[in-house]
Order: C-alpha cells, then sequence, then structure tokens
C-alpha cells in the first residue's frame, strides 16, 4: 500500500490521465490511499460537471472552478426560447 509521502516526493508514477487536457496525475484513491488531493478541494456546482468526463488534473479543477464564479459563466445565458 501507498502512503502520502509517496506521492508528496513524485515515487508514484502519474495513475490517471485528466479527462479534460489529458495530463497524467496521482489519484489516491487509484493509487491505494485512503484519500485522494482532491477530497480537501470545494465541490463543483452541479452545472458544472460534464457528464461522462472522468477525474481532471489540479490545474483543470482549479480553471472550472474559476470559470464558475465568472460572472456570464454559463454557455448560453440568453432567454430561454421555450419561455414565449
Amino acid at each position: 500500500m501507498s502512503d502520502a509521502t509517496a506521492v508528496l516526493t513524485g515515487q508514484l508514477r502519474p495513475v490517471e490521465h485528466c479527462s479534460r487536457c489529458g495530463a497524467g496525475f496521482v489519484c489516491g484513491y487509484v493509487a491505494g490511499l485512503p484519500e485522494c488531493w482532491c477530497a480537501s478541494q470545494p465541490l463543483l456546482p452541479a452545472r458544472q460537471i460534464v457528464p461522462g468526463q472522468h477525474c481532471l488534473c489540479p490545474a483543470c479543477l482549479a480553471a472550472r472552478r474559476q470559470a464558475g464564479q465568472a460572472p456570464d459563466s454559463t454557455p448560453d445565458s440568453g432567454p430561454d426560447p421555450a419561455v414565449g
């Protein structure tokens, strides 16, 4: 079993690839650790979760969080055509 020290010192190889950019990173759960680095991050709002997309690397997760905090971050903020 791996420990957090091995992750922090880079002794573990990347075991996951970011769904957005393809960068390799260590997922603590996949590496056999009790927690992953992402467990300490704020949760993304449901509207920012992409169906079928799996783990994001630290940089892409931070970018997704930042995009959600920006004004007018919704892709289609025009009037709803179903509302008449």
